[in-house]
């Protein structure tokens, strides 16, 4: 199998994913500015042609489903490639008051005190306990996978990144976002099963 038809493949999945997938909603609109993704977690080389931008929040189940679905095959299609280079941003709407920033906060923690490739396994790892969120579930996950259980649970419970987090919704808010997941391909915002498409007008 070419390269061309998996990458149709991932197109014709990415829609049905997509139609499941209505969203957190949330936010207002604005124009958009340049995203800084010097400190911030992220994935593909910094010269990749492509940036893709993603906002979530912990506690939307649609932010779960997306990466669960459609992020490993962006991963698979376009980061391992070196064509796209993934950030993530923080759009705490929130869909729960208490754990879009708690949950936030630990993964910012996560990348802070164990790295980008810690962050990038804790996220599918705390997204399988969405809806039984607890101190000692993200201290625990954080714990095993980074041996920053303490960090992480601190970050918490006193929402230590909040401020990290209001500015990507600020940043969100300016580029339009009006729910989670949304998704920028370079600084056009795309519908989730345009994804594909978007990537390849690019390349």
């Amino acid at each position: 199998m070419d390269d061309t038809t998996t990458r149709r493949g991932f197109l014709a999945a990415g829609g049905a994913v997509a139609v499941a997938l209505a969203g957190c909603s949330g936010g207002n609109s604005t124009d958009p500015d340049a995203i800084d993704d010097g400190d911030r977690p992220a994935l593909g080389p910094e010269s990749a042609p492509v940036t893709v931008t993603v906002f979530e929040d912990f506690s939307c189940p649609h932010c779960r489903q997306f990466n669960d679905q459609m992020k490993p095959a962006i991963e698979r299609q376009y980061v391992d490639s070196g064509d796209v280079r993934y950030l993530h941003a923080d759009f705490p709407i929130p869909v729960d008051e208490t754990w879009s920033y708690a949950v936030g906060s630990a993964a910012r923690a996560v990348f802070e005190e164990a790295g980008n490739d810690a962050f990038w396994e804790y996220v599918p790892a705390i997204y399988d306990h969405q809806g039984s969120y607890s101190l000692d579930v993200i201290g625990s996950v954080a714990g095993e996978i980074a041996g920053v259980g303490s960090a992480a649970r601190s970050a918490a419970e006193n929402d230590s990144y909040r401020e990290t987090l209001d500015a990507d919704r600020s940043l969100g808010e300016r580029w339009g976002v009006s729910g989670t997941p949304s998704v920028f391909v370079g600084e056009e915002q795309v519908e989730l099963d345009s994804i594909g498409s978007a990537i390849e007008s690019r390349l």
